[in-house]
Order: C-alpha cells, then sequence, then structure tokens
C-alpha cells in the first residue's frame, strides 16, 4: 500500500499504536500527523490529549511520560516527536525507546518522523521493522493523478485529466508543490467549479522543471545573465540548493542517455521506454541533445561534482557555489 492510500484509509479502529514517517517527502509527514489529529483530537480535549516535540531539544522520558499520562476528557492521547534524526541518545535513553515502541501503550499513539533512517543503528533498524513504520517517499506519477482529482473533488471541484497533465508537466512529481498548487488553481476557478488545462495554465506559474530546461537552453547559449537569474529564481521559491543541483544534473544525465540511445540508432519515439523517463522529459531532452558534445558533458559532471561536494561542505555559500557552477557552465 502506497503512503497516499495509508493517510488516505487513516481510521481510529485500525490506527497502530507506534508510527515511524521516515523519508525526505516531509508533506507526507505533514499530511498524516494532520489527518491523525483530526481522527483523535477535539477542540476539548487537545490541551491534554495532544503534545508535540521536537526530538533534538526534548530526551525519551518527555516522549515515554507522555504517552503514559492518564487522558482526564478520555480519548486516546496522541504523541508527536518530530526530527528523530537529530536526536543525540544515550545508550540508556535507546534502550529505554526500543522498550516502550516494542511494549507501547495502546492508549496512546506516538508517531516519529525522520528524514533520514540509517538502518545500520539499532533503533532505526528496529523502527522501520514495525508494522506502524511508513516510508515517505516521492509516489510514481500514475499515483499522483487520482490523488490529484480526489483532492480538488474534496474542496467541491471536478478536476478533469488535462487539468491534472498540465499540473504534472509543470510541477512533475512533487505532492507538497502539487497539493499548494493545486489550491491556487481552485481560487482561480472560483465558482466554475470545474478546473480544465486553461484553468490549470493559466494560474500555475512557470514551474521548476520548466526552469531547470530554460536553465539548460541558457547554459547551451552560454546566457550567464539568463542562467544566473533562473537560479536566483528558484532560491528565491524556497528551493534548496542541494536540489537544484540535483535537478540539474538529473536533466543533464537524461540528455546524455539520449545521445546515447540516438548512437544505437533507436528511433525517438522508443527512446521515452528505452531511457525509462517520462515522454514529455524525453522529448526536452531531444531537443538539447545535439548541442551538446559527449566532451562538454563529461566537463559538465566534472563540475557538477566539485559543486556536490562544495554544497555540503560546511561554511561554504550554496548560493555563491551555484552562481560560481553556472559561470563555470557558460564559460567551458
Amino acid at each position: 500500500m502506497s503512503v497516499l492510500e495509508i493517510i488516505e484509509n487513516l481510521k481510529l479502529e485500525n490506527r497502530a499504536p507506534v508510527y515511524f514517517l521516515y523519508g525526505e517527502e516531509s508533506f507526507f509527514h505533514t499530511e498524516f500527523i494532520r489527518r491523525m489529529t483530526g481522527l483523535m483530537v477535539t477542540p476539548e480535549n487537545q490541551e491534554f490529549n495532544l503534545e508535540k516535540f521536537e526530538a533534538k531539544s526534548s530526551s525519551p522520558s518527555d516522549w515515554i511520560g507522555a504517552a503514559k499520562t492518564f487522558s482526564f476528557f478520555g480519548g486516546d492521547k496522541l504523541v508527536i516527536v518530530r526530527g528523530l534524526e537529530e536526536a543525540t541518545l544515550s545508550e540508556n535513553e535507546q534502550k529505554a525507546l526500543l522498550e516502550h515502541v516494542l511494549d507501547p501503550d495502546p492508549e496512546a499513539c506516538l508517531v516519529f518522523t525522520a528524514l533520514k533512517a540509517d538502518r545500520k543503528r539499532k533503533l532505526f533498524k528496529t523502527l522501520t521493522a514495525l508494522k506502524g513504520a511508513i516510508q515517505c517517499s516521492a509516489p510514481k506519477e500514475a499515483q499522483l493523478f487520482p490523488w490529484l482529482k480526489k483532492r480538488a473533488k474534496s474542496e467541491g471541484y471536478t478536476l478533469n485529466m488535462a487539468g491534472a497533465k498540465v499540473l504534472m508537466d509543470r510541477i512533475g512529481p512533487r505532492p507538497g508543490i502539487l497539493a499548494s498548487e493545486l489550491e491556487k488553481v481552485i481560487v482561480y476557478a472560483g465558482e466554475s467549479k470545474e478546473i480544465g488545462a486553461a484553468e490549470a495554465a493559466e494560474s500555475v506559474g512557470e514551474s521548476k522543471l520548466e526552469n531547470v530546461f530554460a536553465m539548460t537552453d541558457a547554459l547551451n547559449a552560454k546566457n550567464a545573465g539568463k542562467a544566473l537569474a533562473l537560479l536566483h529564481n528558484q532560491m528565491d521559491h524556497g528551493e534548496e540548493p542541494i536540489k537544484i543541483l540535483g535537478t540539474i544534473i538529473w536533466q543533464l544525465r537524461m540528455i546524455w542517455a539520449v545521445k546515447h540511445y540516438q548512437s544505437k540508432k533507436i528511433p525517438p519515439q522508443q527512446i521515452a521506454k528505452e531511457a525509462g523517463g517520462h515522454p514529455f522529459v524525453v522529448e526536452k531532452a531531444l531537443k538539447y541533445s545535439a548541442n551538446f558534445s559527449r566532451d562538454q558533458l563529461r566537463d559538465c559532471f566534472k563540475n557538477f561534482f566539485l559543486a556536490d561536494r562544495e554544497l555540503k561542505a560546511s561554511g561554504k555559500n550554496p548560493e555563491g557555489v551555484l552562481e560560481t557552477l553556472m559561470l563555470k557552465l557558460c564559460s567551458g
């Protein structure tokens, strides 16, 4: 069962006493907690039945104590612990926590979140093996189309397949951004209650994915000004530097793959299947593949490696690292 289905099918009668949400799609952490809070907590009992902790600034004794505290207003306790990967736990604290999660209080629901879970560590190995462990990774595009339509329907709107496709083509399989952009589309649609391609295209602005292709175009044209402007646009919209680099690498890797299949004389219409990429993405890569030689691509990836290493080093200015990368790629 996918994370989308798990959240949609949550019910009090089948909830687990302990959940471990792990993976970098933090949108699903938020969605799960929102859904569980709606099921377990009311305005009347919220003060006593809901407790939240940041793992790095609290301790297992706080979490376990909250889970074991009797609820004065009836109902089960919901205890949320965010950012477990950031906690520094002693052996005794880990032991106490493991003892609790393996023999939890059934009248409480303890929810842990972590962007990363190192399964070499006993704590995370145990947590990821729980019945309530949920990996929060980006779902396949095919799963997001019905999810978008259901989300629109829950707000009283009908999103047709053409409208959903515009959202997916412009944004890609990014659930959090898709949900946010769908809200904008709904506001734009207003009283019509019908959302098609035109409504989606009008209200969803220039996407990150399109920006990446535009950036590729700017790099090929050695247009440093445009490349830097697109970079700043993404950073101003809150995109993480390491993700910007990753998306550029992904696009250039697809262009390299397309060149490989072209050299084997594979027809363009079959390359998407062979490369395992979305037809829209492959179509764009085909457009740019002739503009990059293999030597140019090799140089690009050498610069990507250096930029990645600098972004992960402490004390480096991420914006400066990416600006330097853009200038190198445009001068090569």
